[in-house]
Protein backbone atom coordinates (compact mmCIF):
# COMPACT_ATOMS: atom_id res chain seq x y z
CA UNK A 1 0.00 0.00 0.00
CA UNK A 2 2.91 2.39 0.74
CA UNK A 3 4.16 2.08 -2.82
CA UNK A 4 0.77 3.38 -4.00
CA UNK A 5 0.85 6.40 -1.64
CA UNK A 6 4.44 7.25 -2.57
CA UNK A 7 3.72 7.07 -6.29
CA UNK A 8 2.72 10.75 -6.46
CA UNK A 9 5.70 12.09 -4.48
CA UNK A 10 8.17 12.41 -7.38
CA UNK A 11 5.58 14.33 -9.37
CA UNK A 12 4.69 16.62 -6.45
CA UNK A 13 8.32 17.39 -5.64
CA UNK A 14 9.05 18.07 -9.32
CA UNK A 15 6.05 20.43 -9.54
CA UNK A 16 7.11 22.19 -6.32
CA UNK A 17 10.67 22.55 -7.60
CA UNK A 18 9.38 24.04 -10.87
CA UNK A 19 7.12 26.42 -8.96
CA UNK A 20 9.97 27.64 -6.73
CA UNK A 21 12.18 28.11 -9.78
CA UNK A 22 9.44 30.14 -11.52
CA UNK A 23 8.99 32.31 -8.36
CA UNK A 24 12.71 33.01 -8.39
CA UNK A 25 12.64 33.88 -12.09
CA UNK A 26 9.65 36.19 -11.60
CA UNK A 27 11.35 37.93 -8.67
CA UNK A 28 14.60 38.38 -10.55
CA UNK A 29 12.87 39.57 -13.72
CA UNK A 30 10.60 41.92 -11.74
CA UNK A 31 13.57 43.42 -9.93
CA UNK A 32 15.54 43.92 -13.16
CA UNK A 33 12.56 45.55 -14.87
CA UNK A 34 12.00 47.83 -11.86
CA UNK A 35 15.64 48.92 -11.91
CA UNK A 36 15.38 49.65 -15.64
CA UNK A 37 12.24 51.79 -15.07
CA UNK A 38 9.90 49.35 -16.83
CA UNK A 39 7.34 49.44 -14.07
CA UNK A 40 4.31 47.93 -15.87
CA UNK A 41 6.31 44.88 -16.89
CA UNK A 42 7.89 44.65 -13.42
CA UNK A 43 4.42 44.59 -11.84
CA UNK A 44 3.44 41.57 -13.94
CA UNK A 45 6.36 39.52 -12.66
CA UNK A 46 6.09 40.78 -9.08
CA UNK A 47 2.38 39.90 -9.04
CA UNK A 48 3.22 36.39 -10.26
CA UNK A 49 5.81 35.97 -7.52
CA UNK A 50 3.45 37.33 -4.85
CA UNK A 51 0.65 35.01 -5.93
CA UNK A 52 2.78 32.17 -4.58
CA UNK A 53 2.95 33.62 -1.06
CA UNK A 54 3.72 36.56 1.22
CA UNK A 55 7.14 38.16 1.02
CA UNK A 56 7.66 41.51 2.66
CA UNK A 57 10.47 42.49 0.29
CA UNK A 58 8.30 41.73 -2.73
CA UNK A 59 5.45 43.84 -1.37
CA UNK A 60 7.88 46.68 -0.75
CA UNK A 61 9.21 46.49 -4.31
CA UNK A 62 5.71 46.27 -5.76
CA UNK A 63 4.64 49.28 -3.66
CA UNK A 64 7.51 51.27 -5.13
CA UNK A 65 6.38 50.23 -8.62
CA UNK A 66 2.88 51.40 -7.81
CA UNK A 67 4.28 54.74 -6.64
CA UNK A 68 6.22 55.19 -9.87
CA UNK A 69 3.02 54.52 -11.82
CA UNK A 70 1.01 56.90 -9.57
CA UNK A 71 -1.17 54.08 -8.19
CA UNK A 72 -0.83 55.46 -4.68
CA UNK A 73 -3.81 53.71 -3.10
CA UNK A 74 -2.34 50.35 -4.13
CA UNK A 75 1.10 51.44 -2.92
CA UNK A 76 -0.37 52.32 0.47
CA UNK A 77 -2.01 48.87 0.70
CA UNK A 78 1.32 47.18 0.01
CA UNK A 79 3.22 49.41 2.44
CA UNK A 80 0.56 48.60 5.07
CA UNK A 81 1.47 44.90 4.70
CA UNK A 82 5.19 45.64 4.83
CA UNK A 83 4.80 47.79 7.95
CA UNK A 84 2.62 45.17 9.60
CA UNK A 85 5.36 42.62 8.98
CA UNK A 86 8.19 44.92 10.17
CA UNK A 87 6.82 47.89 12.14
CA UNK A 88 10.26 49.04 13.31
CA UNK A 89 11.64 49.90 9.84
CA UNK A 90 11.41 53.68 9.55
CA UNK A 91 11.89 53.90 5.78
CA UNK A 92 8.58 52.18 5.05
CA UNK A 93 6.70 54.90 6.93
CA UNK A 94 8.49 57.53 4.88
CA UNK A 95 7.63 55.75 1.63
CA UNK A 96 3.99 55.40 2.63
CA UNK A 97 3.91 59.09 3.61
CA UNK A 98 4.88 59.97 0.03
CA UNK A 99 1.83 58.12 -1.31
CA UNK A 100 -0.44 59.58 1.36
CA UNK A 101 0.72 63.04 0.34
CA UNK A 102 -0.04 62.21 -3.30
CA UNK A 103 -3.65 61.35 -2.43
CA UNK A 104 -3.98 64.44 -0.20
CA UNK A 105 -4.12 62.50 3.07
CA UNK A 106 -2.20 65.20 4.94
CA UNK A 107 -2.88 63.90 8.45
CA UNK A 108 -1.88 60.36 7.37
CA UNK A 109 1.26 61.73 5.77
CA UNK A 110 2.30 63.65 8.89
CA UNK A 111 1.47 60.68 11.15
CA UNK A 112 3.67 58.46 8.99
CA UNK A 113 6.46 61.04 9.11
CA UNK A 114 6.11 61.09 12.90
CA UNK A 115 6.39 57.30 13.00
CA UNK A 116 9.38 57.47 10.69
CA UNK A 117 11.12 59.93 13.04
CA UNK A 118 10.20 57.87 16.10
CA UNK A 119 11.72 54.66 14.71
CA UNK A 120 14.62 56.43 13.04
CA UNK A 121 15.84 57.96 16.30
CA UNK A 122 16.25 54.43 17.69
CA UNK A 123 18.91 53.63 15.05
CA UNK A 124 22.55 53.69 15.99
CA UNK A 125 23.70 55.45 12.83
CA UNK A 126 21.68 58.61 12.52
CA UNK A 127 22.49 60.65 9.44
CA UNK A 128 21.75 64.33 9.13
CA UNK A 129 20.74 64.04 5.47
CA UNK A 130 17.81 61.77 6.41
CA UNK A 131 16.77 64.20 9.13
CA UNK A 132 17.05 67.03 6.62
CA UNK A 133 14.78 65.19 4.15
CA UNK A 134 12.19 64.61 6.86
CA UNK A 135 12.41 68.23 7.96
CA UNK A 136 12.04 69.48 4.37
CA UNK A 137 8.99 67.26 3.86
CA UNK A 138 7.38 68.60 7.03
CA UNK A 139 8.16 72.23 6.21
CA UNK A 140 6.71 71.81 2.72
CA UNK A 141 3.58 70.29 4.23
CA UNK A 142 3.36 73.13 6.77
CA UNK A 143 3.52 75.68 3.95
CA UNK A 144 0.75 73.86 2.12
CA UNK A 145 -1.37 73.73 5.28
CA UNK A 146 -0.85 77.47 5.78
CA UNK A 147 -1.97 78.13 2.20
CA UNK A 148 -5.24 76.20 2.68
CA UNK A 149 -5.71 77.20 6.30
CA UNK A 150 -9.28 78.41 5.90
CA UNK A 151 -10.48 75.33 4.01
CA UNK A 152 -8.31 72.57 5.45
CA UNK A 153 -11.13 71.02 7.49
CA UNK A 154 -13.34 70.67 4.43
CA UNK A 155 -10.48 69.47 2.20
CA UNK A 156 -8.76 67.03 4.54
CA UNK A 157 -11.18 66.31 7.42
CA UNK A 158 -8.72 67.61 10.01
CA UNK A 159 -8.58 70.93 11.78
CA UNK A 160 -5.83 73.41 11.10
CA UNK A 161 -4.68 73.37 14.73
CA UNK A 162 -4.49 69.55 14.83
CA UNK A 163 -2.33 69.27 11.72
CA UNK A 164 -0.19 72.21 12.77
CA UNK A 165 0.43 70.56 16.16
CA UNK A 166 1.36 67.26 14.50
CA UNK A 167 3.84 69.02 12.23
CA UNK A 168 5.34 71.07 15.06
CA UNK A 169 5.73 67.95 17.25
CA UNK A 170 7.54 66.20 14.41
CA UNK A 171 9.87 69.14 13.79
CA UNK A 172 10.59 69.30 17.52
CA UNK A 173 11.51 65.60 17.52
CA UNK A 174 13.99 66.24 14.71
CA UNK A 175 15.55 69.10 16.68
CA UNK A 176 15.92 66.82 19.71
CA UNK A 177 17.68 64.17 17.62
CA UNK A 178 20.15 66.58 16.01
CA UNK A 179 22.15 67.50 19.15
CA UNK A 180 22.53 63.79 19.87
CA UNK A 181 24.05 63.25 16.42
CA UNK A 182 26.44 66.14 16.96
CA UNK A 183 27.51 64.71 20.34
CA UNK A 184 28.10 61.31 18.77
CA UNK A 185 30.23 62.82 16.00
CA UNK A 186 32.18 64.94 18.50
CA UNK A 187 32.81 61.89 20.69
CA UNK A 188 33.97 59.82 17.70
CA UNK A 189 36.25 62.62 16.47
CA UNK A 190 37.80 63.16 19.89
CA UNK A 191 38.46 59.41 20.22
CA UNK A 192 40.18 59.44 16.84
CA UNK A 193 42.29 62.45 17.81
CA UNK A 194 43.22 60.89 21.15
CA UNK A 195 44.11 57.62 19.44
CA UNK A 196 41.59 55.50 21.32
Amino acid sequence: MKWFLNLGLPFKSKALETSIKQDSIDLEKGTQLFLSNQFDEALFHLDNALNKGFDSGLYQLRAKCFQKLNFHYKAIEDFDKVIEDNPLEFSNYYSRAISKNAISDISGQVEDLQSCIYYYKKHKNIENNILKNLETELITTRKYVESVKSTIASLHNISYSEIKNLINESLLQIKKIRPRTRRLKTTKNSKILLGS
